[in-house]
């Protein structure tokens, strides 16, 4: 393995595997794979900040004979775009798509902001979809989606979400971690009764497909939880497929068996952010309600008994929070307007003998907690936790960019928590003499990072990843106090921040769409900076214990009831993403957040697409938090992933007492120049502990929890691989 030499801190890059979809399911020459483009371009003066990098130098894809067979591009599936010249105006030119050509004229229709704020993001649903599957030739992928892919963390299992389907397949490798042509299993629930009267928003004319999946811990049991653009949600064991795995090894693929789903609901819309408690034993959902369903399992061993006169018609009984924290009566008639629970009255006995029902966990309980008017589409979720690990609140991102910090078992009105996004308002812009609008960035994701996640750091430079005095302050009333590390962008080695079909001369492949709202808006900085303003110093003057003194500079007035409730119960810190920025929290009133812009960014020209896209598709919505190695890997829609380390300097009295600093961004530079990386969009990202090599009995379990493996999956079909590790708690991390 070459290594990079960096100093403490550094990421050291070495060579990825790379593996097109082409090669693994060895499709023809013949058969044309979605999204696929060439791939030959040359860029001259690399420099990969390597002084091995001869050593990795793959200018090639490793597809053997197979490699003849990518031919199949978009810029030669369809004829060349018309260019039209309006009077004094740029050039429109035709979008291709996977499906056809659109035409240029569909983009002057984007001048009012209803048009543009349809579902859980700004995209157009898919107008090519017919509803049925393709048997034959590739699979399937479905478009504008959140994560699809995700490697278990106990077993050798890597899964892919195609459409409705779910492969399920057992890297053959320890190293490249190649799938093998056909998938192990192929899981295809069904969509649910109450599914069909819900009209899915991406494909009204295919609803039953995945937009999300994660796996995570529910107690002792290790799930694969699935969201559908239908509203269903679906639990699976891993360790019901993994049985079937083995059976099959066994036995021969025979007579079949297809794991059956322990957990099957619906949400009432389509269904996106989904989170999973490992020690309370409960899921989350988010959907395009504006609400989030809180799914809590029965635990005491009895079987349950569907109570009739609870709830005719569903296996959960339901609960309804509105985000002013009141509850409405659960034994109303349905059919009659809500009765809010007064605790002033009678009524107060009632909800205390409902929270003890809730808690006692002897029946399956739906808590649906409302976002109100001021509510809207919620991309993802997550549990925050109390002192002692059990759940408390749902953390939500919704896509105006603001958080929502909502209570699960309280009902005696605890109002919901809304932060707002840093992000300045803009005024509108103006095209053909025609207003448009400018939409604050989009919110993603969200995470909630315990302090044990954190990695020491002995001074401040290491912990922020940039020199001290390229460190810029921004605060004011409206969002407190914060530092910009963005210029650490020039710190991370084997990056660069303009596109490869820039780099190398290509910009014609491009597409250009000038009615596109959200490009110019994303390279607008985030804040008015001053360019003389300093931060002097990085020590707080009130010290680590005056909480009077945090009080007094928080920018607040005398605080409410639940004021404090800003922060969360067991400190945790709470990290937000945009479509290209990331910021940390405080997790203290008063403390200073950190704020990282345009993390995933590549310049290109103005109002350039790709052709297969026709907006803008940045999205840091792929987050995967690894304890392990106090790792968040950031994945964004537009094929780039971020490594960020999660940081704690060990000096005392600082203004800020936790921070991050992003180490790698994948696919490298040498591997873009390598030609490894395609230009089209990422379907997911997948984390997993590496398994053992050498001992086949033991090639379905993880080896030492510090070595990772990532992998890179994209529209068309083409999976990198890295490795990623630390060989003590307190080195730099390396990815192989």
């Amino acid at each position: 393995m070459a290594r990079d030499v960096g100093s403490e801190g550094e990421l050291q890059v070495s060579k990825c595997h790379c593996e097109t979809g082409r090669k693994r399911h060895r499709i023809p020459r013949s058969v044309h794979i979605p999204f696929e483009t060439t791939q030959s371009f040359n860029i001259p003066n690399q420099d990969h900040d390597s002084e091995d990098e001869a050593a990795d130098d793959d200018s090639t894809v490793s597809d053997g004979a197979d490699q003849d067979d990518e031919l199949n591009v978009l810029e030669d599936e369809h004829p060349a775009p018309d260019v039209e010249m309006l009077d004094n105006g740029p050039l429109i030119v035709d979008l291709l798509t996977a499906d056809g050509a659109v035409p240029a004229g569909v983009f002057n229709n984007l001048e009012n902001d209803e048009d543009f704020d349809i579902d859980i993001g700004d995209e157009f649903p898919d107008p090519g979809s017919d509803g049925s599957l393709e048997e034959e030739g590739p699979p399937r992928v479905a478009t504008w989606r959140m994560n699809l892919t995700a490697l278990s963390q106990a077993y050798n299992l890597y899964m892919v979400a195609y459409a409705d389907k779910i492969y399920v397949s057992r890297p053959r490798s320890c190293v490249s971690n190649v799938l093998p042509v056909e998938p192990d299993l192929i899981l295809r629930p069904p969509a649910s009764s109450m599914s069909l009267s819900v009209v899915g928003y991406l494909d009204a004319n295919f609803p039953h497909q995945v937009n999300h999946l994660v796996v995570g811990e529910l107690g002792v049991e290790e799930i694969l939880l699935l969201a559908y653009d239908d509203g269903d949600v679906i639990g699976y064991y891993t360790r019901h497929i993994e049985n079937e795995l083995r059976r099959r090894e066994r036995d021969g693929r025979n007579n079949k068996i297809v794991p059956e789903p322990f957990f099957h609901e619906n949400v009432g819309k389509s269904a996106w952010g989904l989170a999973i408690h490992k020690q309370s034993r409960i899921v989350a959902v988010s959907s395009n309600t504006h609400n989030v369903c809180v799914f809590v399992f029965a635990l005491t061993g009895q079987p349950y008994r569907h109570t009739l006169e609870a709830d005719p018609v569903e296996f959960f009984r339901n609960i309804v929070k509105d985000e002013n924290g009141n509850i409405l009566d659960p034994g109303r008639d349905p059919s009659q307007p809500p009765i809010v629970l007064n605790h002033a009255t009678t009524d107060a006995s009632k909800i205390a003998a409902l929270e003890n029902a809730i808690r006692r966990r002897d029946a399956n309980w739906r808590i649906i907690l409302e976002t109100g008017r001021t509510g809207t589409n919620l991309p993802n979720i997550a549990f925050s936790s109390d002192q002692y690990g059990e759940a408390a609140k749902v953390v939500a991102v919704d896509i105006n960019g603001r958080l929502w910090i909502m209570d699960i078992w309280h009902f005696d009105q605890r109002p919901h928590i809304k932060i707002e996004g840093l992000h300045r308002s803009r005024s509108r812009a103006r095209f053909q003499g025609h207003p448009t609008h400018f939409h604050k960035p989009r919110g993603w994701g969200v995470l909630v990072l315990p302090e044990s996640s954190f990695l020491p750091m002995k001074d401040k430079e290491n912990a922020l990843g940039l020199p001290l005095e390229e460190v810029r302050p921004a605060a004011n009333e409206r969002i407190g106090r914060w530092i910009d590390i963005s210029q650490g962008i020039k710190h991370v080695k084997n990056n660069s921040g303009v596109h490869p079909w820039v780099r190398s001369g290509n910009t014609q492949r491009f597409a250009f769409n000038p009615m596109e709202p959200r490009r110019a808006q994303l390279e607008s900085p985030w804040y008015d900076f001053d360019a003389n303003a300093k931060l002097h110093s990085f020590h707080d003057p009130f010290g680590d214990s005056s909480q009077a003194g945090r009080d007094s500079r928080s920018g607040r007035p005398n605080a409410g009831p639940f004021e404090h409730e800003t922060v969360l119960e067991d400190g945790s810190s709470i990290l937000r993403t945009y479509e290209m920025d990331v910021e940390l929290r405080s997790f203290e009133e008063g403390g200073m957040g950190i704020m990282f812009e345009k993390v995933i960014d590549q310049s290109r020209p103005s109002h350039a697409v790709l052709p297969s896209m026709r907006i803008s598709h940045e999205r840091l919505a792929n987050l995967i938090h690894v304890p392990e190695l106090s790792l968040v890997v950031a994945g964004s829609m537009c094929g780039r992933v971020a490594l960020i380390t999660l940081t704690r300097p060990e000096e005392k009295g600082l203004l800020f007492k936790r921070a991050f600093k992003v180490e790698a961004i994948l696919p490298t530079k040498r591997d873009e120049d390598n030609q490894k990386r395609p230009i089209c969009p990422l379907l997911g990202v997948a984390v997993g502990p590496a398994p053992f090599s050498g001992n086949v009995e033991l090639t379905d379990k993880p080896v030492s929890p510090k070595r990772y493996r990532i992998m890179l999956h994209y529209y068309d079909l083409r999976i990198l691989s890295y490795e990623v590790f630390r060989n003590s708690r307190t080195d730099p991390i390396s990815v192989v």
